[in-house]
């Protein structure tokens, strides 16, 4: 517990008024003495007790300045560093901030330069030349090595409609929702994307030999009318697919699955 403050000018004044008292009182012994028969000795003593309080009041008071001084320092200089330190906090909160604005939002010009690159601007009389035309697209511009379209039969089961650099050395087999990874999402209607991939899951045919891709997005497709899931696309990659990708087929997917339900109902041109 502080005394006094450092700011207080008490303690100051407190110290020259006892360096001011040991001065008078130097002299108000010898006064007394001069006019007294004291001993030899006594002016002698009463000088050399005046000289030493003189001296301990200015070294204490030179002292306490000093220390009130660095203390003063200290404080302004612990001030700086804790203004500086909630700059630096409310900076890194703002950039977090923008950073997930960033990430929660989709551009719609991203998205709709991407919807000239994926969606073929030609008619289409079966789906599954659109899909086959859909998922080329989508391996031309992002790094896909293999993708498939699975959709919704009249028995609720979904089979292979479409496929880009798709190989399998066994029949697929169809599945109906809540089966499988691709069931399991035409269920939930949810993006899944999987970063470890189990080898034998994928399978990629090339002049170098067989590769085993570790990403895959499994993408439902959605009638917006009746909430019912009416295909699975499922892209897989050498490439992991970040949050921005993983969005961006999120907003991709309502315009394929409309694009989607109109085909066979239109008329080729």
């Amino acid at each position: 517990m502080k005394i006094f403050p450092n700011s207080s000018k008490f303690s100051s004044g407190l110290l020259m008024l006892l360096l001011i008292l040991s001065i008078v009182g130097s002299f108000f012994l010898l006064y007394n003495h001069s006019i007294s028969e004291n001993t030899e000795n006594t002016p002698y003593v009463a000088l050399i007790l005046s000289v030493i309080a003189i001296a301990i009041s200015i070294t204490f008071y030179q002292s306490i300045s000093r220390a009130r001084n660095a203390a003063n320092r200290y404080a302004s200089q612990l001030k700086q560093i804790e203004e500086g330190q909630k700059a630096l906090r409310r900076k890194e909160e703002e950039l977090k901030r923008q950073e997930i604005a960033t990430e929660n939002q989709t551009p719609e010009e991203d998205i709709e330069e991407v919807v000239k690159k994926i969606i073929p601007q030609e008619t289409y009389e079966d789906k599954e030349a659109f899909l086959e035309k859909i998922l080329s697209n989508i391996a031309k511009h992002h790094d896909i090595v293999q993708a498939v379209a699975h959709t919704k039969q009249s028995n609720n089961q979904y089979t292979i409609t479409s496929s880009y650099a798709f190989f399998s050395e066994s029949e697929s087999q169809p599945f109906i929702e809540g089966e499988t990874l691709p069931g399991q999402v035409a269920k939930n209607k949810v993006i899944l994307n999987l970063e470890s991939v189990p080898e034998d899951y994928i399978t990629v045919l090339s002049g170098l030999g067989k590769g085993s891709p570790s990403n895959l997005l499994i993408i439902p497709m959605i009638n917006p009318e009746k909430n019912d899931c009416i295909g699975i696309i499922e892209l897989a990659s050498f490439k992991a697919f970040d949050s921005k990708k993983v969005k961006l087929f999120a907003a991709l997917s309502p315009i394929i699955s409309k694009q989607l339900l109109t085909v066979g109902n239109i008329t080729k041109e």
